[in-house]
């Protein structure tokens, strides 16, 4: 039998077509949007532009949802992960599961009342115009750290596979899709990650199928996995010092998933681009079936690939503790054991659609974050529609040649996996925080949430970025035990040096990251909100809280239930008709994104 290693290369001719032909089916919706259906749509403003004129269709949005976190650091982090420390991460389902469940009943409920256009102006509505802005850069602070992570993984599939250079694979995919996110807009974005994701899936479930094909069957699989505690999920550990644990994925896992998907721009954009709350549950459950199903494919993926390298001979350049290379690496192995041209292929297209799909969903959330809440809601600053159209497409193409200049950095570091969840979490909890302070403490006002927001990120970014300092300097966790399997192995792991003279704050599990971040953020700022807001200042309307805290409110607050809304309605109805953004043939302008009543 071929021995699995971790050899480049293995693309050939037929992969080369195959990738590049679907590489142009996934990527013609944008580019349609972009040249022509804007046109025909007749974008009239930014708004409209950067949502889509708030008429998406559900099934679109839901697909863009999956899109904008499973990306190729899903893909390939998920299956490595696995493969060097067991199936115990893949419990992380539930969190995503029950994450879901409570952005549906506390957060989506605030967002659908209002009908906003950014999720962060709801921070000046609840408390001014400062705080906004700080959850703003925030969030683009996040977006600049994860940006290069989504450009990173498919440009190291491909380096894998074909030997090419990173920095220019990296490259020419944020050009792809930097034209059609700058040229179409949200209608470009959601409709284009809709076929990238369905690429995707089909990518995974091909490598996942024909791998276990390879290894002789599921339960052939099954048994040699569990031989070496790779499928038990029996660690229950409360340490935050384990990478993987049962109750570091579930609970990490859901305050993780809460924190990016009930108030991150990213998510909440496709949330209000929908016309009703029931539409916008619909896509929300869609997307966590989809989430759920990705994880559950590249996990098993990991499974097979360790069974692989056991059953054919335990080759020294596969041994457990391998990098992000290892998919691309065990997709040639299938490829060429099972005699499959194309595969290879297949595969990469996935990667490029999942990478390009949550690349062009973050470039367009930061142009509305920098429009609506840095210039509009800020610094209280408004241009022509054209102008600030100009700035929008300016913005997303600085953070689009941003990405690819941070690749130099994302290098150094460790898994992927690890590592976009850690550096991720440093914003997504601080930004949960502060959302959570507002809608369910009614005696927080801006003091509070300011100090809330510098706490949590003060926390975080030490835990964060002094784990992922360790690593790049060589701190790495021991795989689980093989030697069962491969006795004469043992000897290739070898770390830089003893974990022990780490800090322990800085051996923290990336699980934890998110949990202690909210935690950071909600303590802070509770006891500063208590002890230093002026309560006659903070304004009172029921429908800024969450309905799960209405019995607790004040008075007044129930008295005043809707005034924000009513007047965000009569200020949208004075506001005048914008020119278009991007000139058309249409005989008649119509506002579109008017707040429901």
């Amino acid at each position: 039998m071929v021995a699995f290693t971790m050899q480049e290369g293995g693309f050939s001719m037929v992969d080369y077509v195959v990738f590049g032909i679907l590489c142009v089916v996934s990527c013609t919706g944008g580019m349609w949007y972009s040249a022509i259906g804007s046109r025909h749509n007749s974008i009239k403003d930014v708004k409209d532009y950067l949502l889509g004129g708030k008429t998406m269709s559900t099934f679109p949005v839901a697909m863009s949802l999956i899109a904008s976190y499973v990306s190729g650091v899903t893909i390939m982090g998920t299956p490595a992960e696995i493969y060097n420390y067991g199936a115990q991460y893949w419990l992380v389902v539930v969190g995503v599961a029950l994450s879901c469940i409570i952005v549906c009943i506390v957060y989506l409920p605030v967002f659908c009342t209002l009908r906003l256009s950014s999720s962060y102006e709801y921070l000046e509505l609840r408390f001014n115009r400062h705080v906004r802005a700080v959850a703003s850069l925030l969030f683009l602070f996040d977006e600049v750290l994860f940006l290069p992570m989504v450009v990173f993984v498919p440009a190291l599939a491909f380096n894998q596979l074909t030997g090419a250079n990173v920095f220019a694979v990296g490259g020419i995919m944020v050009l792809i899709c930097g034209v059609y996110t700058v040229l179409g807009g949200l209608r470009a974005v959601v409709w284009t990650d809709s076929v990238q994701t369905g690429l995707m899936f089909l990518g995974v479930v091909l490598v996942a199928v024909a791998g276990t094909i390879a290894v002789g069957g599921f339960a052939s699989a099954f048994e040699i996995a569990s031989v070496s505690g790779r499928i038990e999920l029996t660690n229950w550990s409360f340490s935050p010092l384990e990478r993987q644990t049962g109750w570091g994925a579930v609970i990490g896992g859901c305050i993780y998933w809460t924190c990016f998907n009930s108030v991150n721009q990213t998510m909440v954009q496709r949330y209000i681009s929908l016309d009703s709350k029931k539409k916008a549950v619909t896509a929300i459950g869609i997307f966590a079936m989809g989430a759920v199903l990705a994880i559950t494919l590249c996990a098993w993926c990991g499974i097979t690939a360790y069974v692989a390298w056991v059953t054919s001979g335990c080759a020294p350049g596969a041994t457990p503790l391998v990098d992000d290379r290892m998919l691309p690496s065990f997709v040639t192995y299938i490829a060429d054991t099972q005699n499959l041209p194309g595969l290879s292929g297949v595969f990469l297209a996935g990667v490029f659609g999942a990478g390009l799909s949550s690349l062009s969903a973050v470039l367009n959330a930061c142009a509305l974050v920098i429009i609506e809440d840095l210039l509009h809601g800020w610094l209280q600053k408004r241009y022509k529609p054209f102008n600030e159209g100009l700035i929008a497409r300016g913005a997303t193409a600085v953070l689009a040649v941003l990405s690819v200049i941070m690749l130099v950095v994302i290098q150094k570091l460790g898994g992927v996996l690890g590592v976009a969840t850690a550096l991720s979490a440093i914003a997504a909890s601080t930004t949960c925080g502060i959302f959570t302070l507002g809608m369910a403490c009614s005696w927080v006002g801006p003091r509070g949430a300011v100090a809330g927001a510098v706490g949590g990120a003060l926390v975080t970014s030490v835990v964060s970025l002094g784990t992922q300092a360790a690593a790049a300097s060589g701190l790495r966790t021991m795989p689980l035990n093989f030697t069962m399997q491969c006795p004469n192995e043992v000897a290739n792991i070898d770390l830089d040096f003893d974990p022990e003279t780490i800090f322990p704050l800085f051996r923290i599990s990336y699980h934890w990251v998110a949990p202690i971040g909210l935690l950071a953020t909600l303590i802070v700022g509770a006891i500063v909100g208590w002890l230093f807001d002026v309560q006659e200042d903070i304004k009172m309307d029921a429908e800024l809280f969450t309905p799960l805290v209405w019995r607790f409110l004040p008075a007044r607050a129930l008295e005043g239930a809707g005034s924000t809304r009513r007047a965000l309605q009569r200020a949208h109805a004075a506001a005048p008709i914008a020119a278009p953004l991007i000139i058309s043939t249409v005989d008649k302008i119509e506002m579109n994104g008017e707040v429901s009543r």
